[in-house]
């Protein structure tokens, strides 16, 4: 047993730990946490190995010296000519060992006691991963060959298995922050094409969700060198709809708002131009035969009224008739047929290029560049 007379101290003359710090999967039954085997030896101020049972608190502190333990386990170790082998670590996520205290320097401490000496060795010793833990490094990397030989029991290099039946999880949570940009998830073929991600391909419902309790951005061309688009295709790989970086949809398919009826959601459809017009609508007075009527300043800053544009006119009572006597870039004026004298009022549509694509009118559509293949 260990002496328990203050001249006979304890000492060790070996210690081994053996660490594996495995990822904290909470609630998961099958899953590895935060344990090591250790193994060690006591002997006492001669050099007698010691028998019997002994306490021993293991505490694992962020430092070498002082501070706080952040996890503490008292174990009653059988001791064989001075040889020991136990498990330290709990069984299920605690506090104090979570994915963020571990990713921080651990030192282990050892307090050996028969209940009535104790003695705590000094000084504490640093844990260190296991040799394959070093894949787990920043910029490391997990390789291997994978063929469709291997298909019947693998499918991918690294598999992360999440068995929660009921409110799981994510299985992988990826963070990191480079200044302005938020570095995540980097995906390349390793030739240059990079960006694909795929769901299940033979699943007949593999869908893909992106969830965000915020903005949800693309970046299109961000290295601003190419002309990009974002382009949506069927099964049957054909371009529905395309998205460039300047901001042009365009679909083969139609495009609707869709508003509630008589409790029923109906699609309402949008108005195709061969042309780009915008339109706006309103209405004024005849005074004496004749009214002047001025576009609305932000109408007029998002048109081209230096070029065509169109009126047309709605009158709403007896008259002999409207016409637009004259078109500035300014307004137009409106005027009742044969000279007539009528004070009523009338309703108005104008239609006008928009600024910057007055000359645009059925453009050929440009399929993109064909697909980069590796």
């Amino acid at each position: 047993m260990i002496e328990t007379q203050s001249h006979r101290a304890l000492r060790v003359v070996l210690l081994i730990g053996v660490v594996f710090l495995g990822i904290l999967l909470a609630g998961c039954a099958s899953g590895l946490f935060p344990q090591m085997t250790y193994q060690g030896r006591l002997t006492d101020e001669n050099g007698d190995p010691l028998d019997g049972n002994v306490r021993i608190r293991f505490v694992l502190y962020h430092q070498l010296t002082g501070g706080t333990g952040v996890y503490t386990e008292t174990e009653t170790v059988a001791v064989s000519d001075g040889l020991f082998n136990t498990v330290v670590g709990p069984s299920s996520a605690v506090a104090g060992l979570t994915p963020e205290d571990l990713a921080e320097p651990l030192y282990l401490e050892l307090q050996v006691a028969n209940g009535v000496y104790t003695e705590t060795l000094t000084p504490r010793q640093r844990l260190y991963g296991a040799p394959y833990a070093f894949t787990l490094m920043p910029g490391a990397i997990i390789s291997s060959a994978l063929s469709t030989s291997a298909a019947a029991t693998t499918d991918a290099i690294l598999t992360i298995v999440n068995n929660e039946d009921s409110n799981p999880l994510p299985v992988l949570r990826l963070e990191g922050l480079g200044g302005l940009e938020i570095i995540g998830l980097g995906i390349s073929d390793g030739v240059g094409n990079a960006g694909v991600i795929y769901s299940h391909k033979t699943s007949l419902h593999s869908d893909i969700r992106f969830a965000s309790n915020d903005e949800y951005y693309i970046d299109l061309d961000n290295d601003n060198n190419s002309g990009s688009a974002l382009r949506v295709r069927n099964g049957a790989k054909t371009e529905v709809c395309t998205i460039t970086e300047a901001g042009n949809l365009s679909c083969i398919g139609t495009k609707s708002a869709v508003v509630d009826v008589n409790q029923e959601s109906r699609k309402l459809y949008a108005i195709e131009s061969p042309e780009v017009w915008f339109e706006d609508f309103g209405s004024a007075k005849l005074e004496n035969g004749v009214a002047n009527v001025l576009f609305e300043p932000l109408f007029s800053a998002a048109v081209n009224l230096a070029v065509e544009y169109h009126v047309f006119l709605t009158p709403l009572g007896e008259c002999n008739g409207l016409y637009v006597a004259e078109k500035t870039a300014t307004g137009f004026v409106v005027r009742e047929l044969g000279g007539g004298t009528a004070s009523l009022g009338f309703d108005y549509r104008v239609v006008a290029k928009r600024a910057g694509y007055e000359s645009e009118r059925l453009e050929l559509m440009d399929s993109g560049l064909e697909e980069e293949q590796p």
